[in-house]
């Protein structure tokens, strides 16, 4: 079923993982629960988990009560992303798609009787599973983080996923170890063997959003695209940056939060580049009313975010006026780099 997920993905309007979670006022793994149990309907697209819009009652802030039943008229072995996309053609005889048969209350029982008797093999035959996805969709990239690391057991990760969670919506403060040990359904004793503080838990989460983040930015063609891709790709779903901005202002020393994580997102492109320099295709003009608010939101920041910077960077053996004084290079680089007829 090649193509199957990116034609689905673009087909119809989706949403992602944090987008339900807002939406619905649930958790990742309330979510995660309701999609094992066909409940809702969420399919892997291209590094994310996408949601059809239609199966969400936008008034309500439900799911309309009829996609349970929906589901569950199909057989097992069809794949999430068939279903979302055979539920979005329109059907021989009805001219109007399986979703559109599901939500008029007159034709419902039409949409769950070609739920029960749809098949894999008509869905493979769907003339959108026949040609390559265009360029566009190709290369459109959503991200959400998926911790995985080495060793890591089951249980591991649905506490560092919960604590994430947890983490970034309300501030490492305001998180006690059992409603992380609730949120993943583990028990809090099994929490406190693995990580024994609150403090030891937030390092691990926080360490591996950096991997995550550079496991990302690393597997990208070049600079050029990494920068492309990142800059409100949202890669963690925001949840490092969330979760840095809480901890600063709680003040966690930076060496402690940050533990063993580095940032190597852009190092292994930005030395390839050096080496074999090759400009970038860039706008021939450009705005400096955009270049002055990026120094004015770098300029106004940077205390706060200098030392953890720092460990990132891991140049804790340069002063910070030497690093201060590079940065500051840095930015006047720029300014002069987008001049007008440069």
């Amino acid at each position: 079923m090649e193509h199957l997920s990116e034609t689905a993905a673009f087909a119809d309007d989706v949403w992602t993982t944090p987008q339900v979670a807002s939406f619905l006022g649930i958790s990742r793994q309330a979510i995660n629960k309701r999609v094992r149990s066909r409940k809702m309907l969420g399919y892997a697209g291209d590094g994310v988990t996408l949601f059809p819009l239609w199966q969400f009652d936008t008034e309500t802030h439900t799911i309309h009560p009829e996609v349970p039943e929906f589901l569950a008229a199909f057989d097992e072995d069809i794949e999430p992303a068939a279903i979302a996309l055979w539920a979005i053609t329109k059907v021989d005889g009805f001219d109007r798609t399986p979703v559109e048969l599901l939500l008029d209350p007159e034709t419902k029982d039409d949409a769950l009787r070609l739920a029960g008797t749809c098949t894999t093999d008509a869905i493979e035959e769907h003339p959108a599973l026949q040609a390559e996805p265009a360029p566009e969709v190709a290369e459109k990239k959503v991200a959400e983080w998926r911790p995985t690391r080495p060793g890591a057991s089951g249980a591991q990760e649905a506490i560092l996923r919960a604590a994430a969670d947890l983490f970034a919506r309300k501030g490492p403060a305001k998180v006690t170890l059992r409603e992380v040990a609730a949120e993943a359904d583990v028990s809090y004793g099994l929490i406190h063997r693995f990580y024994r503080t609150k403090e030891n838990l937030l390092v691990a989460v926080m360490e591996l959003l950096v991997g995550y983040g550079g496991d990302r930015l690393t597997a990208e063609k070049d600079a050029y695209d990494a920068i492309d891709n990142s800059i409100g790709a949202d890669l963690d779903a925001g949840q490092f940056g969330r979760m840095l901005m809480w901890s600063i202002f709680e003040g966690i020393e930076p060496d402690r939060l940050l533990g063993e994580a580095r940032s190597r997102g852009y190092r292994q492109h930005i030395e390839a580049l050096w080496k074999n320099p090759t400009p970038p295709k860039i706008r021939d003009e450009f705005d400096p009313s955009v270049v002055a608010a990026l120094l004015g939101v770098v300029g106004s920041v940077w205390d706060l975010y200098e030392p953890y910077m720092i460990e990132l960077s891991d140049n804790r053996w340069r002063s910070r006026h030497d690093l201060r004084r590079e940065v500051s290079d840095l930015l006047k680089l720029l300014v002069y780099a987008a001049r007008p007829d440069r």
